[in-house]
């Protein structure tokens, strides 16, 4: 109870300072204090936000202790695309007391205009106040330590409670609350049974240790569990004496059955209390110790499985995985994970109904559930995810039986009238070793295998190999990851320029293209396909766009007179992701607002890909930047098999051709028609066309020759810095009118 007490005091006292926070800085969402333990001591807003806790979590030591030594300010951003801005606050001793949290939404957080700097200096006052409460509440605490009155509130319930709530393990906190109560009742055997979920945890006196517990187990599941339907609190039951395999269990005796109830209130097992060591009767408070301890049996199981299958969940699972891995005793010995994903689950919810697909991801549960191995843990990692654990197994044994699971997945076909949908599966294999990797690595290469496995055309069983290269495709995205949000957190990408050439003789247009790129720490820079396989198989498009809108505005910006008076055009590419950004468009529209740079002189370029993928966000989006006097370039067209069906749906300004025809213009009649035929129809059309990808003199002369407006490529000019890029232009435009 010290704890919560502290706890309290803390929270009462920073609470005084959370008008002041607000009021120095009214764009902050939210403002909330965590101490040494990492724990959230005070928020100004009631609501619970985990990803803040996971990030607080998930710092290292060492980042916390140089962050105190140099007074700094810390700014992150958070995978939600909100950024986090921490501040140190220190104690008399000018030791680290905790961290001020101090969260923006994803568009205050990407301005240009956000400076954590400044905020820490607006900050420091209400810092300081800060500090000095827990400088009031630590004195408070060393008066009152003589008293050992809070620890006399230490009872049991607390203790466990305190246990259950601290414990990282699943399984464990289940056999804390059967043991630790049998123990503190002094009972002879205490079981929890949840047949639905195949649990089962007991302790068992010294006493009874020769009784058939099995034999017990089969009684309680037989003849008294069906007893406890409709009750809500513990029930007693004398027990006559019982003969198990010729040996007494006991001369009778009284147990205590509490009901273990689902979300639905329905009894789907029980804790079981049977016989007190020195025989005496249960008493009501023992009772309402049992309900108490109920409670927190069906918090830990709600917290550890999933309420539409009843099956295992992602947290439980993971606790399964770590404990298991005590259970390997030798080199040789083995654990598999069979990682499920259902094929096309997205195509039943889009065709029928999201109820539909429930009845899926139902149905599937059930058929993994039959048959099951007695040595398997079953899961549902996610949505359509599933995931088992078949201990002490070898590959084949995994593979023989994902094989089983497929052939009856006949039975998934959905049915609604006259329409009809076989679902699939794809399904990945790796092993849990005591060499290799451990529970969380076999879980990872499991799921790689079934990405694999989809890659490779889905409905297919794969077993992870390091040397399929899909699959070395993934880790080297997965390491590439930490980078990337290293890069984008503090700004360690560079903005290059690449030029756009009118091909018309005598044209002025200058235009140029913006590009990205990210140094690898070894002087040499990540390959784009890396970076952007990676960022695209994450879902991290959205935050890189974001940063190189709000990076190129920022810097063009600086040139916004010679922008205004040359007409100079920057296009900025924009991904199929950062499209299903809901606010995206707002975020653009109040970048350049606050810029001040004329519309004209930006051109926004959207794959023709990822337009049709999103047709009528693409045509909103379109139209609105259109009208605000934005430029709009269709990139990579004539990949699409319907590339002109598709074009009178979007307007635009540019027509920018695919580089795979351009690459071999010049050797391939194939290429060059379709080349003059999309120029003929951007004619049409009224539209402008660049040729990308123009590597080689022949092919300028060619594209021009078929009336293509613009080229950009190496032999037009290579990528360069964005700001000597600009300084080279507005340096040239000068030195042109002097």
């Amino acid at each position: 109870m010290a704890a919560e007490v502290h706890t309290l005091r803390v929270e009462k006292n920073i609470s005084k300072a959370g008008k002041l926070l607000h009021s120095l800085v009214p764009r902050a969402q939210i403002f909330c204090f965590y101490d040494n333990a990492k724990q959230c001591a005070w928020s100004s807003d009631s609501a619970e936000d985990y990803e803040i806790d996971n990030f607080v979590s998930d710092l290292p030591r060492e980042v916390l202790m140089e962050l105190a030594e140099q007074r700094d300010v810390l700014s992150r951003t958070l995978p939600s695309g909100r950024t986090v801005v921490a501040l140190p606050v220190f104690d008399e001793q000018q030791a680290l007391a905790g961290l001020l949290i101090a969260l923006f939404s994803r568009n205050d957080g990407k301005s240009s205009s956000f400076n954590p700097g400044l905020l820490k200096n607006i900050l420091e006052p209400a810092i300081d106040v800060i500090g000095e409460s827990l400088r009031v509440s630590k004195q408070t605490r060393s008066l009152e330590r003589h008293s050992d009155d809070v620890e006399k509130e230490l009872s049991f319930v607390y203790d466990v409670d305190e246990k259950i709530h601290g414990s990282s393990g699943r399984h464990s906190s289940l056999a804390q609350l059967v043991g630790r109560s049998g123990r503190y009742l002094e009972i002879n055997y205490s079981v929890l049974l949840i047949p639905s979920k195949r649990i089962r945890v007991s302790a068992t006196h010294s006493s009874w240790k020769t009784v058939n517990r099995k034999v017990l187990d089969r009684y309680l599941i037989d003849h008294l569990l069906p007893k406890l339907a409709g009750q809500r609190r513990p029930v007693i039951f004398e027990i006559p004496p019982m003969k198990t395999d010729g040996e007494l269990a006991a001369d009778g005796y009284q147990a205590l059955l509490c009901p273990v109830l689902d979300k639905q209130g329905n009894v789907e097992g029980m804790l079981a209390q049977l016989g007190r060591v020195d025989n005496s009767k249960f008493s009501r408070n023992d009772r309402r110790f049992m309900s108490y301890i109920c409670r927190k049996v069906e918090y830990v199981i709600e917290q550890s499985f999933d309420a539409m299958t009843g099956l295992m969940n992602r947290s439980g699972f993971e606790t399964q995985l770590g404990e298991s891995g005590a259970a390997l005793k030798k080199n040789g010995d083995a654990h598999q994970v069979i990682y499920f994903d259902l094929d096309n689950l997205q195509l039943v919810n889009d065709t029928f109904s999201r109820e539909a697909g429930d009845e899926v991801i139902l149905r599937f549960a059930r058929l993994l559930e039959d048959d099951l191995p007695k040595s398997a843990v079953l899961s549902r990692l996610t949505g359509d995810d599933f995931c088992m654990l078949l201990t002490h197994a070898e590959s084949e044994a995994a593979v023989e039986y994902a094989k089983e699971v497929r052939a009856r997945m006949d039975s998934l076909r959905y049915l609604e009238g006259d329409k009809s949908l076989q679902v699939t599966m794809s399904v990945g294999i790796a092993a849990f070793t005591r060499s290799g990797s451990d529970g969380a690595g076999a879980l990872t290469s499991a799921r790689m295998a079934c990405d694999s496995a989809k890659a490779h055309g889905r409905d297919r069983v794969e077993v992870f190999d390091e040397d399929d290269r899909s699959i070395v495709r993934r880790i080297d995205d997965m390491q590439l990851v930490a980078s990337i949000q290293r890069a984008l957190d503090s700004d360690e990408f560079e903005l290059m320029a690449q030029p756009i050439s009118a091909l018309a003789k005598g044209a002025r247009d200058i235009r140029y293209e913006v590009l990205l790129r990210m140094d690898d720490g070894d002087g040499g820079r990540v390959s784009t396909s890396a970076l952007f396989s990676a960022a695209e198989r994450y879902h991290m498009m959205p935050q890189i766009d974001r940063w190189v809108v709000s990076r190129s505005i920022a810097k063009l910006a600086e040139h916004r007179e010679f922008l205004i008076e040359s007409g100079a055009t920057f296009a900025i590419n924009l991904s199929g992701q950062t499209l299903g950004d809901v606010d995206i468009l707002e975020f653009i529209e109040s970048e350049i607002d606050n810029s001040g740079l004329p519309s004209s002189s930006l051109c926004f370029e959207i794959t023709e890909s990822a337009a049709v993928s999103n047709l009528k966000k693409a045509q909103s989006f379109i139209n609105k930047l259109r009208k605000r006097g934005c430029e709009i370039s269709l990139d990579d067209f004539g990949a699409g098999l319907s590339s002109f069906a598709y074009l009178k749906s979007f307007n635009v300004d540019t027509l920018k051709i695919d580089g795979g025809f351009i690459r071999d213009i010049t050797v391939n009649r194939i290429s060059e028609s379709m080349v003059a035929a999309i120029t003929q129809v951007a004619n049409v059309m009224e539209l402008k066309t660049v040729a990308e990808y123009v590597e080689t003199k022949g092919a300028r002369k060619l594209v021009k020759k078929l009336g293509v407006d613009f080229a950009q490529g190496h032999v037009i000019g290579k990528p360069l810095p964005l700001v000597s890029t600009l300084a080279e232009l507005v340096e040239t435009e000068a030195a042109s009118t002097t």
